[in-house]
């Protein structure tokens, strides 16, 4: 999953390819589809109000062009078939999960939608602004085999992660239901339990001592906190 530096053409397309069906699917969904999915099950879905439904297909759409950019003109990693279909299925999970459980929400839409949006920008800045200073440092001859630990990764080792995490507990926000903070924490728990621990070990490997005095003062996912 880490290491190598390959276009991965085929997989990178194909997990962009669910990430455009989720995508499509939840606008639909958010804008004429609730109720024929309610008569597929037999349920009285109700639609939310059209500002919460404008705001989560405007999220959705934002992310899958952010997940285009990242994929194809940020991040050059090796992408394995396993890990595109793996993460395929997921965005159908996250897209669906949002359009369904903010989509039927019909309370007003208060402040804390709003909020959820801001929580999202920033997200989306740790996340992409991050890759986009760290491409253009390695961009540098000078830099080529180096361990890049400034810009935003001076405040956490995996800032990128923690810039998800905060992403879509706005996301989740926006939804106006707790149902879909599941979301952000099973992202967590990934991060935290199989993603650092594996990125980590790897970098650990490659980069050595120069990456363990980076992990002795930075934190690991949380700036300032852990």
């Amino acid at each position: 999953m880490y290491g190598g530096y390959d276009p991965s053409t085929g997989p990178k397309t194909v997990v962009t390819a669910f990430n455009t069906i989720a995508v499509a699917l939840a606008v639909w969904f958010l804008f004429g589809g609730t109720h024929t999915v309610g008569d597929w099950f037999g349920a009285d879905l109700h639609e939310a109000a059209t500002t919460r439904r404008v705001l989560l297909a405007a999220l959705s759409v934002v992310y899958l062009l952010r997940f285009i950019a990242t994929n194809f003109v940020m991040l050059q990693r090796k992408m394995e078939w396993s890990e595109s279909v793996t993460i395929g299925i997921w965005v159908l999970v996250i897209h669906g999960t949002m359009a369904y459980t903010g989509g039927t929400n019909t309370a007003g839409v208060g402040v804390l939608p709003w909020v959820g949006v801001a929580l999202y920008v920033l997200g989306s800045y740790l996340n992409t602004g991050s890759e986009y200073q760290r491409k253009l440092w390695k961009r540098h001859p000078e830099n080529k085999g180096k361990l890049y630990t400034e810009g935003l990764f001076k405040y956490s080792m995996h800032i990128n992660y923690f810039g998800d995490a905060v992403l879509f507990s706005g996301f989740a926000l926006v939804t106006g239901t707790i149902w879909a903070f599941a979301i952000p924490l099973v992202m967590v728990c990934m991060f935290v339990f199989v993603n650092i621990p594996m990125l980590d070990k790897y970098l650990a490997e490659h980069y050595g001592d120069a990456f363990q005095e980076y992990a002795s003062k930075t934190a690991k996912f949380v700036p300032y906190v852990y």
